[in-house]
């Protein structure tokens, strides 16, 4: 049976569409990205709105703790709990990682002993940015009772580049934290699925809710503590209590009331109902939300163009500062000699 065709427009900086979401897709669809003639228009997070001035059916797509304006978009897929009708799927960005369909189907054959005889802790951060500085703090307490191997660009102290197998790292670990950079409702990242599927024990903060995604049995939740030396006591407790350490790693992973291992079946249904509709639209081209949208776009067209100018004044001034000063260092020279 063939598959259906979908013609997809991705704005940038989207690469999901042509990297995790577009391996889901490619499964139903004949997926073709096409700048001209297309079904759809996907965009994302740091996606300039003046790109949005065309027509189209949109759709936003995004894996970070941004919620999706939907005077911009006809459709979104996003991290938050948000009921609004057939315009949003909320589909967390660890579904979208190889590691999740490991995790599903998985049993993990190492030995107990073996588990219990790894390294203490590792932490794998390569951005910081806009992060809470909670990580920092529990990484600081929590080093005050063993190391803690931080491999990633953030707080590392193991020196070297790049970690290419990140899965390989923390799985030699008996602890591993996994911290989200805020915590917001819903914003479940990779992070604690990737220390699950690597049978290490997760330490995680971030989502209040994320009982709703994994079993909050098979984890330890800085936020079920009323502080980070609680915290870090109970840790310390579990590595030097063998038979609890390893009853949290027999848990099972999943909340089996709720979860996301129909998570490709959520994905197409959603982007059927997209598609095999007549009336897609969901955006309208008259009222305050019409002006709306050509406010925003406007804006953004502006600010482009004045930081443009900006940018080439700034320029034109740096090089002209360049060369007075290169012409300066000449005569002072020619005077010494």
């Amino acid at each position: 049976m063939s598959k259906a065709k979908i013609k997809v427009r991705a704005l940038p900086p989207f690469k999901e569409i042509q990297g995790l979401l577009y391996g889901v897709l490619s499964e139903k669809y004949d997926v073709e990205i096409s700048d001209n003639c297309y079904d759809l228009i996907i965009g994302s997070t740091q996606t300039p709105i003046e790109l949005l001035n065309c027509e189209g059916i949109k759709l936003f797509y995004t894996g970070e703790n941004i919620v999706p304006d939907f005077n911009l978009y006809d459709y979104a897929i996003g991290f938050d709990y948000l009921d609004f009708g057939d315009r949003y799927l909320r589909l967390p960005l660890y579904c979208l990682y190889s590691e999740f369909e490991g995790l599903i189907t998985q049993s993990f054959q190492t030995s107990e002993e073996k588990r219990l005889n790894r390294k203490f802790c590792s932490m794998v951060v390569s951005n910081s940015n806009y992060a809470s500085p909670l990580r920092r703090e529990f990484f600081e307490e929590l080093s005050k009772y063993k190391r803690v191997d931080s491999a990633g660009q953030y707080l590392n102290n193991m020196g070297g580049g790049y970690l290419e197998d990140k899965q390989s790292f923390i799985s030699q670990y008996k602890f591993s934290i996994a911290f989200e950079n805020s915590s917001v409702p819903g914003y479940t990242t990779e992070k604690l699925m990737q220390a699950l599927a690597a049978d290490t024990l997760p330490i995680y903060w971030g989502n209040p809710l994320v009982g709703r995604d994994f079993n909050p049995k098979s984890f330890v939740n800085l936020q079920a503590f009323k502080s980070i030396k609680d915290c870090v006591d109970y840790i310390v407790y579990l590595d030097q209590n063998d038979e609890k350490y390893l009853e949290i790693l027999h848990e099972n992973k999943f909340n089996p009331e709720e979860n996301y291992k129909d998570y490709k079946e959520r994905i197409w249904a959603f982007f059927d109902h997209i598609l095999m509709q007549e009336n897609v639209s969901r955006l309208s081209p008259y009222g305050r939300q019409a002006a709306y949208r050509k406010e925003q776009i406007d804006k953004a067209v502006c600010y482009k163009k004045f930081h443009t100018i900006e940018s080439d004044a700034f320029l034109k001034r740096y090089y002209a500062l360049k060369s007075m000063a290169y012409k300066l260092v000449q005569r002072f020279s020619n005077r010494c000699k």
